[in-house]
């Protein structure tokens, strides 16, 4: 009697492990293969950028320096200068929504959480609704929304998401701004 009860729980201590074995080895796999299809956008990305410069026949990139601009954007006027630099000049907008595509992200709702977040600071998000409702200036009317939904627009894993579920997680995120804000006073305050 006594080895049958040792010998069942044994055999389901085995099976416990071996349950959870099986699952961590699935999310493994399922990390793997994520990992795989990022670098396959990569590499594809940095072969698409990178020419041979006839005069030296040296390669150089495509992308331009990124560091002339200050993401995140902290008040109106870097705004403008930023939306002037997008809509008059293709060759920065279109390394911006490269730039931006490195983000990535496991849904699109994470991706786009992350490009609004090393875009803009929320003090400057605080000012803009998506249609401009409550007294606040219309976000979608902005040059680098229309980058936002191009970036999503040409990642391969976003390519079928609607308009309107794009449109939906700004308009959310936009909506949150002033709670993030009185959660990082909340903080500063307990801190003082």
């Amino acid at each position: 009697m006594f080895c049958t009860f040792v010998s069942n729980n044994f055999q389901k201590e085995v099976l416990h492990t071996l349950t959870f074995i099986k699952h961590e080895l699935r999310r493994v796999v399922n990390n793997q293969i994520e990992l795989s299809q990022r670098l396959e956008v990569l590499e594809t990305r940095s072969d698409s950028n990178v020419h041979i410069d006839n005069s030296s026949n040296k390669p150089f990139s495509l992308l331009n320096d990124m560091s002339d601009c200050t993401i995140p954007l902290n008040n109106e006027i870097d705004l403008n200068i930023f939306e002037d630099k997008i809509s008059g000049d293709n060759v920065f907008r279109s390394n911006l929504i490269n730039e931006l595509s490195y983000i990535g992200g496991k849904h699109v709702k994470a991706m786009v959480k992350r490009m609004m977040y090393k875009l803009f600071n929320d003090e400057l998000l605080k000012n803009y609704s998506f249609t401009g409702k409550k007294g606040k200036m219309k976000f979608s009317t902005l040059a680098i929304c229309s980058v936002i939904f191009d970036t999503l627009k040409q990642h391969k894993k976003f390519k079928c998401i609607s308009q309107n579920e794009i449109e939906e997680i700004i308009k959310y995120i936009l909506a949150q701004v002033p709670f993030n804000l009185k959660r990082l006073d909340a903080k500063i305050i307990i801190k003082d």
